[in-house]
């Protein structure tokens, strides 16, 4: 009987944990704007910007997955209902806008419930097609909200007539770096803040004992963004927090301006190490292997890097190039299923199609969830790549 008391009151208080509503997190940055960060993710925070009636929201982080989920997303409207009923507690206003840089559900996710209470949505008219087509919401839906959806093109400002206006910010296919076809950024004049969300790949580091390192490109778009349209930039945000393990925090995701200079001038962008790898001949791929992996060790080059590489090759139509790197990263970086990956779209783009269908089947082996069919990806990513 003890026992049959102690597993029922188990199972109570797991079913509790289980209906437990999601919390959140207000985190100040200025007058007008606060991060809120989620139980549900953590390091992923939206942006609220109060005005003195109503609310803006960037983004709406309400799961980790980025591009690799786009099915069943109804699962995501009750942490979208919770995140609605805290800002309508914790400010005491409604959101007006909702503003989204990409289609990537960390995003987009929850906007549903947004919409049933009048909220419109500023997107890329390229992103919400794309949210549309993979299965963001049930076609039906989606039509009854079409009066709430901005969809653009180009530049344009918000608010305008508010002391807090919002210029929007298209990057179109002239960036190269960008994780969707298109992308939004969100400057506020009033402050010089620049919201790039994903694009903000800045990250804490101590110059003194970092005095370089490799940085990905989507600062180089940043950063091309900015001077494009003559910005001043005093900070900018950026959607996840890293986490301090010292600390056990997570770290703000605003950097100022004085950081982002010394960013620069420490760092290197990706595309420029890439390059000077890509140029390596083939040759010395095949004979000099050992010396090129105790390089690769002893420099401690990032395993990113190098599978960088790899696509670059790829890109270039190099596919024995392409193999040898990905061949290399698995040495360097032995075990990592997104690297095996590398390796098996590479051969299927060489053309070895038996190497290619053995590390497909590794892959499912290994994470079926993550990688059901790598060779169907593979084999559309080549026809998207002759396309």
């Amino acid at each position: 009987m003890k026992s049959l008391l102690f597993v029922s009151l188990a199972l109570i208080a797991h079913l509790g944990a289980a209906q437990r509503p999601p919390s959140f997190t207000r985190i100040p940055f200025s007058k007008d704007i606060s991060f809120i960060r989620f139980d549900s993710t953590q390091a992923a925070q939206s942006t609220v910007i109060e005005y003195p009636t109503f609310l803006v929201v960037i983004e709406l982080p309400l799961i980790e997955a980025g591009g690799n989920r786009s099915t069943d997303l109804e699962e995501d409207i009750p942490k979208a209902e919770s995140y609605l009923a805290y800002l309508e507690r914790e400010y005491r206003k409604p959101v007006s806008y909702v503003l989204s840089s990409h289609w990537h559900l960390h995003s987009l996710s929850g906007i549903t419930p947004f919409f049933k209470k009048r909220a419109k949505l500023i997107a890329a008219k390229s992103n919400w097609a794309y949210s549309l087509n993979h299965g963001l919401m049930k076609p039906a839906a989606a039509s009854a909200f079409t009066q709430q959806v901005i969809t653009l093109t180009r530049d344009t400002t918000l608010l305008s007539h508010t002391r807090n206006p919002i210029d929007v910010l298209f990057l179109d296919e002239t960036y190269s770096f960008k994780p969707t076809q298109d992308y939004l950024f969100f400057y506020l004049p009033a402050s010089q803040t620049l919201h790039a969300s994903c694009m903000c790949a800045l990250f804490t580091t101590d110059f003194a004992q970092q005095p370089r390192f490799v940085y990905s490109d989507r600062v180089s778009d940043m950063e091309k963004a900015i001077a494009s349209r003559q910005l001043s930039v005093n900070h900018f945000i950026k959607l996840s927090a890293e986490y301090d393990a010292t600390a056990n925090a997570f770290r703000s995701v605003a950097f100022n301006r004085a950081y982002f200079a010394a960013f620069k001038q420490h760092g290197m962008p990706m595309h420029q190490v890439v390059k000077h790898y890509s140029v390596c001949p083939l040759e010395k791929l095949k004979t000099k292997r050992d010396s090129i992996l105790h390089h690769l060790v002893g420099q401690r080059v990032s395993p990113g890097v190098v599978n960088a590489t790899v696509y670059a090759c790829l890109r270039d139509k190099e596919f024995g190039k392409a193999v040898e790197w990905a061949q290399l990263l698995n040495l360097y970086h032995a075990g990592d299923t997104n690297y095996i990956d590398t390796l098996g779209e590479a051969c299927y783009q060489a053309g070895d199609y038996a190497l290619a269908n053995y590390y497909s089947q590794l892959l499912s082996r290994l994470d079926a969830k993550a990688f059901p069919d790598a060779l169907r990806v593979w084999a559309q990513n080549k026809a998207n790549a002759v396309h």
